[in-house]
């Protein structure tokens, strides 16, 4: 049975701040010089909450794919801070206001079925696909999961995490039965819980990191019979460019399969990253049908995740 992905879209905050406007505003700890070397320009910053760039991006999916929404089975909602899981609204138990089922309200999704995927950091939407593909696998009369992760951090809050600039953003993803494109030949993900603290423990994640990294793509790799080599595009997650290097001399792969273009652009937007640079190359006609394409990506909580799909 094929399972792909047949269309992603986004929406990003409207704000593009410099990373020297943003050490201005004190919401950087590492001087824009260092944050320039390591490849980050600017930040995409919302004045909109995370539930409502979620709904603007699922809407654009169903929009521009021309979908029904009575044809949608299932919605996997996915974030990485508390804010993203609660709307706010006049009543004090207001955490208890879910924005995954708002969202299935205001887009007329009355058919799905919904789930909040939370405590996995940035393998959010990693995890919510592969989740969704075991949902079709599994559900003879379902046909389609839309996937969708959301990230808006507070105000005052630091953009720059462990040398890393952080954007605010939305992606949506469809995950439907009878697509060849785009279909799942492996998935992996660990989780170390020593490292749960990681803003106290950073340094030690800085040691864990690469060769965590290599260990469970090569794992990914052979789960799919691929050899680093076989691989035509890796689609990452818009970390540091010096920490892409490394990882890549790592592996013996070679960094001009890397499709970096994103990380100046809109820097890390959290979950979304794999996602967009997905659609970017797409629509940029950097895929052929057939090739074997690489996802990897680490989210706080001490979570390594790899994906391999084939256009």
């Amino acid at each position: 049975m094929d399972i792909g992905i047949s269309a992603i879209e986004h929406v990003l905050g409207s704000e593009a701040v410099s990373v020297d406007e943003l050490a201005a505003r004190g919401l950087l700890d590492s001087p824009p010089s260092v944050l320039r070397e390591f490849g980050f320009v600017c930040a995409r910053i919302s004045r909109e909450p995370s539930h409502v760039l979620a709904i603007a991006a699922a809407r654009k999916l169903l929009e521009t794919s021309r979908i029904d929404p009575a044809s949608v089975d299932a919605i996997f909602y996915a974030g990485a801070t508390s804010e993203s899981h609660a709307i706010e609204t006049s009543n004090p138990v207001s955490d208890f206001s879910y924005p995954v089922s708002q969202l299935q309200y205001e887009l007329e999704l009355e058919r799905a079925t919904v789930l909040g995927l939370a405590q996995v950091g940035c393998l959010g939407m990693i995890a919510s696909v592969a989740l969704a593909r075991d949902f079709l696998f599994s559900h003879e009369s379902a046909n389609r999961a839309l996937c969708v992760s959301t990230d808006v951090l507070p105000p005052a809050c630091k953009r720059e995490l462990i040398y890393n600039v952080i954007s605010d953003g939305a992606c949506a993803v469809l995950v439907e039965k009878g697509i060849p494109r785009n279909r799942m030949l492996a998935y992996r993900r660990i989780t170390k819980g020593y490292y749960w603290d990681s803003v106290e423990r950073k340094n030690e994640i800085a040691s864990a990191y690469f060769p965590t990294a290599r260990t469970i793509i090569r794992d990914t790799l052979a789960d799919a019979n691929l050899a680093p080599s076989d691989i035509s595009h890796i689609l990452p997650h818009n970390v540091s460019m010096r920490s892409w290097e490394i990882l890549l001399g790592l592996l013996q792969i070679s960094c001009e399969k890397l499709f970096a273009q994103n990380i100046s652009r809109i820097g890390h937007v959290i979950a979304a990253d794999n996602w967009i640079n997905l659609k970017d190359a797409m629509d940029g006609g950097a895929l052929r049908a057939g090739d074997k394409l690489l996802m990897f990506t680490f989210g706080f909580g001490g979570n390594w995740a790899s994906m391999v799909l084939e256009h």
